[in-house]
């Protein structure tokens, strides 16, 4: 009898389950019209250390042994201070999982530039981005600022990505709407452009968009109230490049999609369905600049990241956002051709929700990347510039649990390399 009531309450547990696979409790309303989606939006306005040497932020690697949801994602170079062939720039990567514990191994990609045909500035811009699961937040920001005494001299100019930071915010942040526990990854945008000068001004326009669910078993929340939000804090870096003669700059976008699989279950070691960095790389991208420039570097002012949602779960029929194991947004190889202006480059646009062997309670979905990449060729005219293209290569250790999950601002979350040359 007993081993009878037992079997009915799996059998319960199950139907209940499979209801929920297949008509979602994570729903989505209204936003509530007092409710902005965009708070605390923060950046420098003057002061900025200009010089004519600085390092070009091209992308990173980011790997996990398993996959997760994205409490922590960044990558950026915070302000760079060089002058006369000295610099000294702090690179930062960030990663945090929501409940497993994992080492992330990390790769930044970047250019060591010196040249007295141009001058360089950076800083960043610091917002609270919060919006309904499953929809996604889209909004444009003004960035102005004093236009640095040192370029008075200095009429032209172009604005670049110098990374970005990404976490979810906890209550040590101030209100948070939802549970302020992390989400899974569905859309980010961030776009710089449109530099432009008014007496002793600047501005430029910073367009960002980020969506985030969290709709698979680790996330349910029975807890009273409108907890069905994201809330993140967002930092974008930036870089200000300006030039009179003697420099020119030209742009591209590079696109990459393509679908995914499931795992194919009956072999766990070596999986059929798995994809792989190498197999998405595009290589020999063609940036066509100008002839008579000897130095021609790409730059990065454009990331878009969409991930629909697939089917998986732990029945493999429900339709969710996938779990991040890998994000590649690289810049990873390139030569430039004086004589013709041309640039060819490799670069890695790539997601990966799964691999096998992964952690015994983790799962992959079938999912669909599709990724852009804003590029601008910046060209120098100076027979006595310097550029060095180079990469940093480390590992996060992050420790957390289900019950107690740790928060995505913990120092630990940030692994930080001083470059000094």
């Amino acid at each position: 009898m007993k081993k009878r009531y037992f079997l009915l309450a799996v059998v319960v547990l199950f139907l209940l389950y499979l209801l929920w696979c297949n008509i979602s409790i994570i729903y989505t309303r209204k936003g509530k019209a007092d409710i902005p989606l965009l708070i605390n939006t923060t950046y420098k306005t003057d002061s900025f250390s200009v010089g004519n040497t600085t390092v070009i932020w091209q992308g990173f690697y980011h790997d996990w042994s398993f996959n997760h949801r994205v409490n922590r994602l960044g990558d950026w170079v915070k302000e760079i201070e060089g002058n006369n062939g000295k610099i000294n720039a702090v690179f930062n990567h960030s990663a945090a999982t929501g409940s497993g514990s994992d080492i992330l191994e990390y790769q930044t990609f970047f250019t060591f530039l010196k040249s007295d045909k141009a001058r360089f500035f950076s800083s960043s811009v610091s917002t609270a981005v919060r919006g309904r699961e499953a929809t996604s937040t889209t909004k444009n920001i003004t960035v102005k600022g004093v236009w640095p005494e040192a370029l008075k001299n200095y009429h032209h100019g172009i604005v670049v990505l110098n990374g970005f930071d990404l976490y979810c915010r906890s209550s040590v942040d101030g209100k948070v709407m939802g549970t302020g526990n992390a989400d899974k990854l569905s859309q980010l945008f961030i776009e710089v452009d449109k530099l432009r000068f008014s007496g002793n001004e600047f501005e430029f326009d910073l367009s960002i968009k980020l969506g985030a669910d969290c709709d698979s078993p680790e996330c349910l929340n029975f807890s009273p109230g409108d907890n069905e939000w994201f809330d993140y804090q967002f930092t974008i870096a930036y870089q200000v490049i300006a030039y009179n003669e003697g420099v020119h700059s030209t742009g591209k976008d590079l696109s990459q999609s393509y679908f995914w699989r499931k795992p194919f279950k009956t072999r766990p070691d070596i999986d059929p369905n798995e994809i792989s960095r190498k197999d998405k790389t595009l290589n020999n991208q063609q940036m066509n600049g100008l002839s008579g420039f000897n130095v021609g570097i790409p730059l990065i002012n454009k990331i878009d990241i969409n991930l629909p949602k697939g089917k998986g779960g732990l029945i493999r029929k429900r339709l969710e956002t996938p779990h991040l194991l890998s994000l590649d947004i690289a810049i990873t190889d390139y030569t430039y051709n004086a004589s013709t202006g041309n640039c060819i480059l490799d670069a890695d646009l790539f997601f990966k929700n799964w691999k096998p062997e992964m952690h015994p309670l983790s799962y992959g979905n079938d999912g669909k990347a599709f990724i852009n990449l804003g590029l601008k060729l910046l060209q120098i005219n100076d027979p006595n510039a310097i550029v060095e293209s180079q990469s940093i290569e480390g590992k996060i250790r992050w420790e957390t649990t289900q019950l107690d999950q740790r928060e995505a601002n913990d120092p630990n979350s940030v692994k930080s390399f001083l470059f000094s040359k």
